[in-house]
């Protein structure tokens, strides 16, 4: 438990102190464009988490099959970095592909007036597409240093560029995008960094039946990434797609102070999903990291939206200025439901780590609740703001539910 509480804490410090320079990113972004152009660009950002949904699965599996194949020796863990290398590679190419296909339909539903940012945001996928692999299996491996140097690695340079991008240049959208590029690029490099002994390792044949076991665990990870994307950001699109703009980016900006209540104790997880993994390959149970990842996300996720419910309104205004007062009552909806999300989402990674994907029933049926609350209440932001509240609150208390009635189970004897 104190090595576990040790890796907790070099993640939370590392990992949020990327957070600390995203949110600098979208300060800077708020200020340097207009409240249009800023809905603008997080409606896109949000439509690429939810299209880039499988790719966020990459990480994971790379995890859980990297702290398997470590305890057998690190030539299997090079023959898996290879093919996993080798896929990533194919995929960028169809996935650009496609992008620049898909490009037009994207600049209609989001009502843009150029192709610009669409072009930029599929280069961000593509790159996207590339940096996973190496990063994930840092995660697998247990070195908390390097993962998380490099994930930090990522907001930093975001924030950086976004000083020349947008503050000098003023590039807008586009140049916010490209910040982004930016940064996931020098996530992959350092990551790849922190590998370069791995890379000097022979690699060995991966065990028989492999595929078909990657293929079975990563449908169910495929499932739950996708709708796990479109609770966090689906909100954004159809704010985007049903108000005026400017109503949008209030929106906008309320759901990224809002969203802190999830971003910052979910960095928790991923020491929780490596130590469950590694429990599962010896088959053990691991309720104590669990537990203790519950207390750890309630305290910082449900401290700070309890902070925003009292003061929304000076949080906004200290961080966005005065322009954006009027998100203040959707930030104090928003942070509140960031925070449930929050901590049914140790539940979820828990289970993930472990092969077990009932919750994800759960998940689909929170987010048909909000998009059919949401198509019939959206004559404000702040309607919309609280069908996702109400969804919120649903997913966490049926996760408890099933959890609890899946611990009861008896199991079956060794």
């Amino acid at each position: 438990m104190k090595r576990f509480l040790q890796q907790n804490f070099i993640i939370l410090v590392l990992m949020n102190s990327g957070n600390v320079f995203n949110y600098l990113f979208q300060l800077t972004a708020g200020r340097a464009m207009t409240p249009d152009e800023f809905g603008s660009f997080n409606a896109l950002n949000s439509m690429l988490s939810i299209i880039a949904a499988p790719m966020a699965i990459v990480p994971l599996i790379m995890a859980r099959f990297t702290a398997g194949f470590a305890l057998e020796g690190m030539g299997r863990v090079r023959g898996l970095f290879n093919q996993a290398a080798k896929f990533a590679l194919a995929a960028a190419v169809v996935v650009g592909v496609l992008g620049l296909l898909a490009g037009p339909l994207m600049r209609d539903f989001l009502h843009f007036t150029e192709m610009g940012p669409i072009y930029v945001s599929v280069g961000m996928l593509v790159v996207l597409l590339l940096m996973p692999v190496p990063w994930g299996m840092l995660q697998g491996m247990q070195r908390f240093t390097g993962y998380g140097v490099s994930g930090a690695s990522n907001a930093c340079l975001r924030f950086v560029a976004s000083l020349g991008l947008l503050t000098a240049l003023g590039w807008g959208v586009s140049g916010a995008v490209l910040c982004g590029i930016v940064g996931a690029a020098a996530q992959t490099a350092l990551a790849m960094f922190f590998l370069k002994d791995l890379l000097r390792v022979p690699a060995t044949p991966l065990p028989a039946g492999f595929h078909r076991e990657v293929g079975r665990y990563a449908l169910g990870m495929i499932v739950s990434s996708v709708v796990g994307m479109c609770l966090n950001n689906l909100d954004l699109i159809l704010v985007r797609h049903f108000c005026p703009g400017s109503e949008a980016g209030l929106y906008a900006t309320a759901a990224i102070l809002g969203r802190i209540a999830f971003f910052g104790p979910s960095v928790l997880v991923s020491v929780l999903f490596t130590e469950a993994a590694s429990a599962k390959a010896r088959g053990q149970e691991d309720n104590k990291s669990l537990w203790t990842s519950t207390g750890m996300t309630l305290l910082l996720g449900g401290g700070y939206a309890l902070v925003c419910f009292l003061a929304s309104k000076l949080v906004v205004t200290l961080l966005f200025g005065a322009q954006y007062e009027a998100a203040g009552p959707l930030l104090a909806v928003i942070a509140v439901a960031m925070a449930m999300l929050a901590t049914a989402n140790v539940f979820f990674v828990y289970s993930q780590a472990r092969g077990e994907f009932g919750f994800m029933w759960l998940q689909g049926a929170g987010v048909a609740i909000f998009a059919a609350l949401a198509l019939l209440y959206h004559e404000s932001a702040m309607q919309v703001a609280r069908m996702l509240l109400i969804s919120m609150a649903f997913i966490l208390a049926s996760t408890l539910v099933w959890f609890g009635l899946k611990s009861r189970k008896p199991r079956p004897a060794l």
